[in-house]
């Protein structure tokens, strides 16, 4: 038996007076007995009076003993640890719900969180605290019976989003409100976790004597039974989209993918997947509401669909020139978010248009009325393009641009000076020739994105009124960014930049992610909820206001259920298998033995008593 304090142990040196007392014999004494007494027949009760005293005397040996043993010790402070589960007055469970307990289990047909959530239910002793562990920590339960308790985790669900299994465990251990009456229940598959370790979240609650178990619901051995291929990867613009497949088996696999735009299928794609490769899947981007579905089964459903939004809205624009082609003007054409009308001067209709591009048109068919339009356009919010043109120094002038030529310059490289939506990624070539521009007040917002060697702007910006307006320098006809796989997207892309449209990875979102919206009527994958805080925490569309956003796991760790690393999380530190989760508890015997050492003392009094001498 251990002791927490074995220098008390010194007291059982007491049982050495005490034992030579007892075996001290005590002198005879001379007495004078009549001897009458020795021809009076010894009566029945006389012996059995001797005999009683003899016992009493015996038994208060043994009392006394035990008396001083029970002191000794007890000052030792003696425990012992026992296997089965400790009882606590406070349970906080701690399940994972992340995207991977969403997974099957091999061979059955409830899902990792629909074990752990049964399991959990057996584990509650005392009163009860619920925490959800995904990206972020989720109190679903401070304090609650049990009953209430098991009602929350009966009613979960697994998410769709990574975990973060460490944070959750230290929100847990906040609702603890007697740490050494309390116990932290672990339940997770340990699949590959974010921020705070498992291991150190478990020793910092240990360390303020609170007793945490980890439970996994994984086995080892069922590992290699488990099948799943998902989409890990997306890369999308207004132009095309490329998804990522990945198969986490060891074999080949062959699946379709069926593709729909706003619920209506347009296209299926046969792929073999060779064993643990990574696979692209490409095809023109589509308006509205796209689903990517893989139609095979496995054992994990979360990661087979996707979901795409791009916004149906065009940008309306106009390009006043005078030329019948142009690359801008092909450009425009091209792009699915613009829908483009052409003047050509003098005959321009109106100017109510969202863009507003003039680009090789003649000065001398433009009305003196039509600067006047479009400056009081540009005031109201319309965007405006003046390009790099032979007429270039009236423009500047009539519309009030806060720059003026000085000539032109010869072969230069376009370097790129801000880096943004616009120009993001995006080699601007080099030009044949550029005209030479500065600025004309230092107080002007004129910022500079694309210049030319000589610091001359290719490419600037700034506001008037509502409106913004760009110079495009670059010379189509001396440069080589007509030719680039760029030049449409720099053009709907600044398209979308006048009319301060949002880009179309705002409406893309990873799950896990946390947005503050104003609030209200919010319409989710699992139904409506009103909120000012929208948490992405399930694959699908979610649409409020005029906005719709698609959201996905993508997350390799997540899908990677076959994960032999978090089979073995938490094996050293006395992780612990459902089915048989059991804690060690000391048990402190000390208390017990000082009521004991009383109750004999008692008892020794008694005997004492019954004995005459007292």
């Amino acid at each position: 038996m251990p002791f927490k304090n074995p220098l008390g142990l010194y007291a059982l040196l007491a049982l050495i007076p005490f034992i030579l007392l007892y075996m001290r014999r005590p002198k005879p004494k001379e007495k004078t007995i009549p001897s009458l007494m020795f021809f009076l027949r010894e009566q029945g009760v006389t012996k059995f009076s001797n005999f009683f005293k003899q016992i009493l005397q015996n038994l208060l040996f043994l009392v006394q003993l035990a008396i001083i043993l029970s002191v000794a010790f007890s000052a030792a402070s003696p425990f012992f640890t026992s296997e089965k589960a400790a009882t606590a007055k406070q349970t906080v469970i701690v399940i994972d719900g992340s995207a991977s307990m969403n997974a099957r289990l091999s061979g059955e047909l409830a899902t990792r969180f629909e074990k752990a959530a049964a399991q959990a239910g057996e584990l509650i002793e005392g009163d009860a605290g619920v925490v959800l562990a995904t990206n972020i920590p989720v109190v679903m339960l401070e304090r609650g019976s049990s009953s209430e308790a098991r009602k929350i985790l009966s009613a979960l669900k697994a998410k769709a989003t990574e975990t973060h299994i460490g944070d959750a465990m230290l929100a847990a251990g906040e609702l603890v409100e007697d740490p050494k009456k309390s116990k932290v229940v672990v339940i997770s598959d340990f699949q590959e976790n974010q921020g705070t370790d498992v291991l150190v979240a478990k020793r910092s609650l240990a360390a303020r004597g609170i007793n945490v178990v980890l439970a996994n619901v994984l086995s080892e051995e069922t590992l290699n039974e488990l099948s799943n291929v998902g989409f890990a990867e997306l890369d999308i613009n207004k132009f095309q989209t490329t998804a990522l497949i990945k198969n986490y088996d060891d074999a080949e696999r062959a699946i379709d993918i069926e593709v729909l735009s706003n619920g209506k299928e347009v296209s299926t794609e046969h792929l073999v997947l060779e064993p643990r490769s990574l696979e692209p899947v490409s095809f023109d981007t589509l308006n509205g509401k796209t689903q990517l579905r893989i139609k095979q089964d496995d054992d994990l459903e979360t990661d087979n669909s996707l979901f795409i939004n791009s916004p149906t809205k065009k940008v309306k624009a106009l390009l006043i020139t005078n030329s019948d082609t142009s690359y801008i003007m092909a450009a425009l054409k091209s792009s699915p978010s613009v829908e483009l009308d052409v003047a050509f001067p003098p005959v321009i209709k109106h100017f109510g248009y969202d863009v507003i591009i003039i680009h090789n048109a003649s000065s001398q068919f433009m009305l003196p009325g039509f600067y006047k339009e479009i400056n009081k356009a540009v005031a109201n919010g319309t965007g405006l393009v003046i390009t790099a043109q032979e007429s270039l120094p009236t423009y500047i002038k009539q519309l009030n641009m806060p720059i003026e030529p000085k000539g032109m310059a010869n072969t230069s490289k376009a370097n790129t000076k801000v880096e943004n939506r616009l120009t993001k990624g995006i080699d601007f070539g080099v030009v044949a020739r550029h005209y030479t521009l500065s600025n004309k007040s230092k107080e002007s917002q004129f910022t500079t994105l694309v210049a030319a060697d000589d610091e001359s702007p290719l490419i600037a910006t700034y506001t008037s009124g509502s409106g913004a307006v760009t110079y495009y320098g670059l010379l189509d006809d001396a440069s080589s960014f007509r030719s680039s796989y760029f030049y449409p997207i720099f053009w709907d892309n600044l398209m979308g930049f006048l009319t301060k449209s949002d880009d179309i990875a705002s409406f893309n979102v990873l799950t896990g992610k946390i947005e503050g919206i104003s609030e209200q009527q919010v319409e989710t994958p699992n139904g409506k909820i009103r909120t000012a805080r929208l948490f992405f925490d399930d694959a699908g569309f979610y649409s409020y206001g005029a906005k719709t956003v698609a959201a996905n796991l993508l997350s390799k760790e997540e899908s990677n259920i076959r994960s032999a690393d978090a089979a073995e999380t938490g094996k050293a530190d006395s992780t612990l298998s459902l089915g048989a989760v059991q804690t060690k508890a000391e048990l402190q015997l000390e208390s017990k033995l000082i009521f004991a050492g009383i109750a004999l003392l008692f008892l020794e009094l008694l005997i004492i008593k019954m004995r005459g001498d007292l």
